[in-house]
């Protein structure tokens, strides 16, 4: 086989339309996958939370395992539902928010080893605010790691696209107890 001919077989092949499984439509549920989740809360149009182990999602309605029976909450009244866990990103954000802080004023007041304790010694400074960066940055994620957060899954409010996409830059402190 020729070159050109090689070429133009492999280009349909390439061209070629897959084969397409269209997928069951969960009409206001886009964006949740059954198969990731597991400890779910659901908030009603009353403002009852409500925790239970996901089950399935259907066009109209989540179905959820509540102290061992199965309960339905039709789309018309679920309010919003969240995921046990977040993300560690935000510890990671604050502590190396006060790794800068206080990295910058260690490393600014901190005496130079050696023969000249007041000269200028970048490396040692650097390597300080560096050291503070890091440590303090493992400490952010370790706290985060250890305070089990909730993520929004689903927000009745808002549509599913602007539920995983916010626009521009959020400040959000979520106190739990």
């Amino acid at each position: 086989m020729s070159k050109t001919l090689r070429t133009i077989a492999v280009a349909l092949l390439l061209l070629a339309p897959a084969a397409a499984h269209a997928q069951e439509s969960l009409g206001g549920w886009r964006g949740l996958n059954v198969s990731s989740l597991d400890t779910i809360y659901v908030t009603d149009d009353a403002g009852l939370r409500t925790e239970g182990k996901l089950l399935r999602l259907e066009p109209d309605s989540v179905v959820m395992l509540v102290a061992g029976a199965e309960q339905r909450f039709d789309t018309a009244r679920v309010r919003r539902i969240d995921k046990r866990g977040d993300s560690l990103k935000n510890g990671a954000w604050i502590g190396a928010a006060l790794g800068v802080l206080f990295g910058s004023i260690t490393a600014g007041i901190s005496d130079c080893p050696g023969d000249d304790p007041g000269g200028s010694c970048t490396g040692f400074r650097i390597g300080t605010f560096a050291g503070a960066l890091g440590i303090y940055t493992a400490m952010g994620v370790g706290v985060d790691a250890l305070i089990v957060g909730r993520t929004r899954i689903f927000d009745a409010g808002r549509s599913a696209a602007a539920a995983h996409s916010p626009s521009g830059p959020q400040l959000a402190w979520r106190v739990t107890w």
